[in-house]
């Protein structure tokens, strides 16, 4: 299968600094890529050159098979980005917006004007002038102007910036149903990880301009669950931690009337079993998870050089 994007040893050097240094990823129809790091990771610098508005130093970008620096036209014809902020008029409508954007991609782009304003939310509105939206409806009509080629490649940048958590909700259903059922292929750029988390199927950490961690949700979430640690509150829980490293070679932590141990969800009922067994009583258990933003600081932590003062 050709991938929607490609990148090969992407580099961009500005004077002496590589901003983004040997970046190689790639993004198929229908996943869903969420691309995250701090500011002046080169975040930004990638989409730019993956969307030609800045030339590489050094690499390949290829958009659905065609080569960015040598078939342009081609390869940005499959796609569709909103970058930074929308670029709107805001003395016209969103109708009249949509409109003259679509003029650029033709009759095709015009017929599809009605089902992306439905599927965007903003029957209601569409007809208002742009400057009477609110950041949120900038974004929504922000992202219906990129879908109006019917890319096969969509570049968001925070696309949820500005939404209410209602909002936030219905773009995330969009995007599902884009890359579900068109079989887009999407890349978010984005801070909010939270969102991320429930949203893509692939993460790319990228920091000082190199990617340190490219891994899909499901590895980040078995990842997680291997990290994962279960607190139970219990009547003798330095007997219990005995116990259990007797039995199970688990080491755990004793805190005040709790017991501390790394494992796994399908575990506990066993160690339940066993405490009670033994005629521990047990008054509460909890689940203790490392969230995608933690790990996110493990991974930027652990790419960082380490210094010494002398």
């Amino acid at each position: 299968m050709i991938p929607a994007l490609s990148i090969k040893n992407l580099t961009k050097v500005y004077g002496n600094k590589k901003v983004v240094d040997n970046v190689s990823f790639s993004v198929f129809s229908g996943q869903i890529f969420g691309f995250v790091g701090p500011n002046g990771a080169g975040k930004s610098t990638t989409i730019r050159m993956i969307t030609g508005l800045t030339p590489a130093t050094s690499g390949e970008i290829r958009i659905c098979g065609y080569n960015v620096e040598h078939n342009f036209k081609h390869a940005i014809d499959n796609v569709g980005a909103v970058i930074e902020m929308p670029q709107l008029y805001p003395y016209l409508s969103g109708m009249a917006n949509l409109k003259l954007f679509a003029d650029f991609h033709g009759a095709k782009a015009h017929s599809r004007i009605s089902k992306i304003v439905k599927l965007v939310g903003m029957e209601n509105r569409i007809k208002d002038r742009v400057s009477t939206y609110s950041l949120g409806m900038k974004q929504r009509l922000g992202i219906a102007q990129a879908l109006l080629n019917k890319p096969k490649l969509l570049i968001l940048d925070e696309p949820t910036n500005g939404l209410d958590p209602n909002g936030i909700v219905e773009i995330r259903n969009i995007l599902r149903i884009l890359a579900n059922k068109e079989h887009m292929a999407i890349i978010i750029s984005s801070h909010n990880l939270a969102e991320l988390e429930q949203l893509c199927d692939v993460i790319g950490l990228i920091n000082n301009g190199r990617i340190i961690e490219h891994k899909t949700m499901l590895e980040i979430s078995n990842e997680l669950a291997d990290r994962q640690r279960v607190q139970f509150q219990c009547n003798y829980p330095n007997y219990a931690a005995q116990l259990l490293k007797k039995k199970y070679q688990i080491k755990s932590k004793v805190i005040g009337t709790s017991i501390i141990l790394p494992l796994r969800e399908n575990n506990i009922a066993t160690i339940i079993s066993y405490l009670t067994y033994k005629k521990v009583k047990i008054y509460g258990i909890k689940k203790i998870q490392k969230s995608l933003e933690e790990l996110y600081f493990e991974m930027l932590n652990s790419d960082r050089p380490s210094s010494s003062i002398v």
